[in-house]
């Protein structure tokens, strides 16, 4: 792939004229603002982010189904496992290492702790810790993502063009149809802040989660399955430098996919130009004042983790 930038074409590579050798500046990301903050003072926060100078990243750890925690860290299995794969990204994803094999070493040592954790008890499936990320990295001379689950990339480039992707495609959508109809089984949030505490709908979660991570499935995440790296989503993107995007989780997503207050470049301009902290503070007032029954954005959450991470690739 060709990077380019402004009226010249930058490629991944130091060319040769006869004797003489031009040396090509390598392309790096730059990370200008993140934010993270819990959907409820009550509950732990269970996204996380991170990032080096080749690679961005964000993740979300999906909230337990009301099981017993087995780790027993940072407030939930989720959280922890969402502080974990943090470490283990940063450490790990590092130039001349695919990420599939970094996916696969995480959830090895991941699935080393809960194993170990749990003392040889059964674990039902559907209490394991799991999580999504998106990560946006510089390999060679291409620009990769990389995700599992429904973290969301959105890529605006110098010309204008805009990226957006996640590894499970639409899964916003299936997120709202699936929370409508929670709500009318459930009472809605006048009954249960969190939807999910509701017997007839946490059953439901529980019978769909434990079919994630298990041949033949559609659904894969960090956690404590090394096959999961065999289902990473890849994309190579095509970008003019320099480019500015966000990585989120979907509950920092929802200004687009749900609430559709922005569109993608939009928003994009909207962090660049402010800041993270007032499309948080926006994002807020719309959950709790502008729709705090769920009933024109349908969730299965008054708020949601929220979680982003703004960032700049240049030459």
């Amino acid at each position: 792939m060709a990077w380019r930038k402004a009226g010249r074409v930058v490629c991944g590579h130091t060319p040769v004229t006869g004797a003489r050798q031009t040396a090509v500046i390598m392309p790096n990301i730059r990370i200008i603002d993140s934010i993270t903050a819990p959907g409820s003072a009550s509950r732990p926060n269970e996204d996380s982010a991170g990032g080096n100078a080749t690679c961005a990243f964000v993740i979300d750890g999906a909230t337990g189904l009301g099981g017993t925690s087995i780790v027993g860290l940072h407030g939930s299995d989720a959280a922890w496992l969402a502080r974990f794969a943090q470490s283990t990204f940063e450490e790990l994803v590092r130039n001349g290492r695919s990420v599939a094999d970094v996916v696969r070493e995480l959830n090895q040592r991941a699935a080393n702790v809960v194993h170990e954790a749990a003392s040889a008890l059964p674990i039902e499936a559907w209490n394991l810790p799991i999580a999504s990320f998106q990560m946006v990295r510089i390999e060679g001379d291409a620009l990769v993502t990389h995700g599992l689950g429904d973290c969301r990339l959105f890529l605006v480039d110098a010309d204008g063009a805009v990226i957006e992707t996640s590894a499970i495609k639409a899964a916003y959508a299936n997120e709202r149809d699936g929370a409508r109809k929670a709500i009318a089984l459930s009472g809605g949030f006048a009954t249960h802040q969190a939807l999910a505490d509701a017997p007839v709908v946490r059953e439901e979660l529980r019978r769909r989660r434990a079919a994630y991570n298990q041949a033949g499935g559609s659904v894969w995440t960090l956690g404590t399955e090394p096959a999961a790296a065999d289902h990473l989503a890849t994309e190579q993107l095509t970008a003019t430098l320099p480019a500015r995007g966000l990585l989120c989780s979907d509950g920092f997503a929802a200004l687009v996919d749900q609430y559709r207050r922005y569109g993608i470049a939009d928003l994009v301009r909207a962090a660049s130009d402010t800041g993270l902290a007032p499309l948080l503070q926006e994002l807020r007032h719309i959950e709790r004042i502008e729709d705090p029954d769920g009933q024109q954005f349908p969730r299965f959450k008054i708020s949601d983790d929220a979680t982003a991470v703004l960032f700049e690739i240049v030459a």
